[in-house]
């Protein structure tokens, strides 16, 4: 993904990475100046560039947030130790895990705006791995909605705009992606109107004829919701366009912001506005989203919910993850799930009281959906049941004459067992891996021997496919490897696990014990020749921090 910048590529270029969810790096090159922002997952982690005053240090000083002397200080720690420049003022003291969380966002936002003003230049995207461990990057108080609605907000060419839209007699309609629909952004009064007048049946067109705004206006705000994925123009045939619906009353100035003060009576009757936009406060998220906490509910209670939610992801089944019953119909699955992901959206993260939770948010919000998906399709839904029912304990025969029950034949029992994890075995290559986990963790304690490993090793793959869950599956594998120092699936899982965290050494290790046990091993043989025989040594990407963005922008 690379090309030229213009006014009109920022916009859309945002956009696909944050609905598409990319890792990488988004580079913006102008003559010998050098700018980077970091993505995870579609969201903003971190800037870097080699524009001098445009240095994390330098912003600060400038916003006299750092003082010039502390700055000094620092720098000479950051050059003679290779260390961050954020990482080295918390250790002085000088700023608090707190107010550099802060800065960090300001100083990602400075460098955004700047590439904002840029009308030249060229940028490229570089992928990376959204599984490899990021420790430098942190949870922004920033949203990447929030920039993208900036960005279409500074794009002052009319025509620019109206290109970007296309066919404005298109159909609008709200997400269907809960992670889009239910993102925090803040919105202005015109992006309120708007979005409380999409309802799946009127045209952009149309929806911006009933604005109580200027066309340019209005076609701006629009460009915003739909760039941050919010609404979304539907797979349905353009309409055709009518005569223009009469405008309601335009106030000018464009309507202002309400306030909480403003329902109050007034004795003096005055003409009936125009409809406004529903009051939204400073971080408002849209009103089809409605608000995901009440206002009075404390961070503890909150933490607390979200902890609790993740514990239960092992334990519960899909049903019981979205707190429905088994006899719901699908529009009660689709209730459950929407409101859930609202309660669980992952920008909660940017709550400062809950920003160490977004792991845990993210776990729970991809299980929401894994739930969902499998739920809300008949067929899928059947054999999911179907797997419940199997893994059920099966009713004891009736009590025998002297009114005890008979003990549980065990070999039935282990061929049950052996079933489910021919059932999973199944599910993983179909790639429904948390089928496959529900399965096989009931199924494991129950039986012994070369099909109690194979059975763990699989569920450590399986576990593997959360990003969440590597440790688990980490501790898995070394519990086969104790159990049966000779297993040798074990061990090669445990190496692409180490090879993916660059614990290289370690990976290696797995490697060559997965060769000495079984030398004809291919994929083995071709990991450890690829981590060379270098590799007990700490990697150049691992000593420098970064790879590609360190080599372009250095230590800042």
């Amino acid at each position: 993904m690379q090309g030229t910048l213009s006014e009109d590529v920022l916009p859309g270029l945002l956009r696909e990475l944050y609905v598409g969810r990319k890792t990488g790096v988004l580079y913006f090159i102008r003559g010998e100046e050098r700018r980077g922002v970091r993505f995870r997952k579609g969201n903003i982690v971190r800037a870097d560039t080699n524009v001098k005053d445009e240095r994390l240090g330098e912003t600060l000083v400038r916003l006299s947030l750092l003082g010039q002397v502390d700055l000094g200080r620092a720098t000479e720690i950051v050059l003679r130790e290779k260390r961050r420049l954020g990482e080295v003022l918390a250790d002085l003291g000088v700023m608090d895990k707190e107010h550099l969380d802060e800065a960090l966002a300001l100083h990602v936002r400075e460098i955004l705006l700047k590439v904002f003003s840029l009308n030249e230049g060229t940028y490229a995207f570089e992928d990376q791995d959204p599984e490899a461990p990021l420790d430098e990057d942190v949870t922004l108080r920033l949203s990447t909605g929030e920039m993208i609605l900036e960005a279409v907000r500074r794009v002052q060419d009319p025509d620019v705009v109206r290109y970007v839209l296309g066919d404005i007699d298109r159909i609008l309609g709200l997400s269907n992606d809960p992670l889009l629909r239910f993102q925090r952004i803040t919105l202005n009064p015109v992006d309120g109107y708007l979005l409380s007048r999409i309802d799946g049946t009127l045209s952009a067109r149309e929806v911006m004829q009933l604005a109580p705004v200027g066309t340019e206006e209005s076609q701006r705000s629009l460009l915003g919701l739909l760039s941050t994925g919010v609404v979304e123009f539907l797979q349905l045939p353009p309409k055709t366009p009518q005569k223009a619906l009469p405008p309601l009353a335009r106030p000018a100035p464009a309507p202002p912001r309400p306030t909480a003060a403003a329902p109050a009576a007034t004795a003096t009757p005055t003409p009936a506005p125009a409809p406004a936009p529903a009051a939204l406060p400073r971080e408002a998220t849209p009103p089809a989203a409605a608000a995901g906490a009440a206002a009075d509910e404390g961070a503890n209670t909150r933490r607390q919910e979200i902890v609790e939610a993740f514990e239960g992801l092992k334990t519960r089944n899909h049903f019981e993850v979205l707190g429905i019953p088994k006899a719901s119909s699908e529009a009660q699955v689709k209730e459950a799930y929407f409101r859930l992901a609202k309660r669980f959206h992952p920008d909660v993260q940017h709550d400062r009281s809950l920003a160490d939770l977004r792991d845990k948010l993210e776990a729970v919000f991809i299980r929401l959906g894994e739930a969902y998906e499998v739920l809300r399709n008949p067929r899928t839904r059947s054999s999911y049941e179907n797997d419940l029912a199997a893994r059920m304990p099966r009713a004891q025969p009736a009590a025998s004459a002297a009114g005890e029950a008979p003990a549980p034949d065990p070999q039935i029992d282990v061929r049950l067992a052996e079933e489910a994890i021919r059932k999973a075995e199944k599910r993983f290559i179909e790639e429904k891996f948390w089928d496959a986990i529900q399965l096989l963790e009931p199924a494991i304690p129950r039986v012994q021997g070369k099909v109690k490993h194979r059975a763990r090793v699989l569920l450590a793959r399986s576990y593997l496919k959360n990003p969440h869950w590597v440790k688990r599956a980490e501790e898995l594998l070394q519990t086969v490897v104790h159990d049966e120092p000779k297993y040798v699936d074990a061990y090669f899982v445990l190496g692409t696990i180490y090879k993916n965290g660059n614990l290289r050494s370690r990976a290696l290790n797995m490697f060559r014990k997965v060769l000495e046990l079984k030398p004809e091993h291919e994929e083995a043989a071709a990991e450890a020749a690829a981590l060379g025989p270098g590799a007990d040594e700490p990697s150049a990407e691992s000593s420098e921090g970064g790879g590609l963005l360190k080599k372009l922008f250095g230590r800042t």
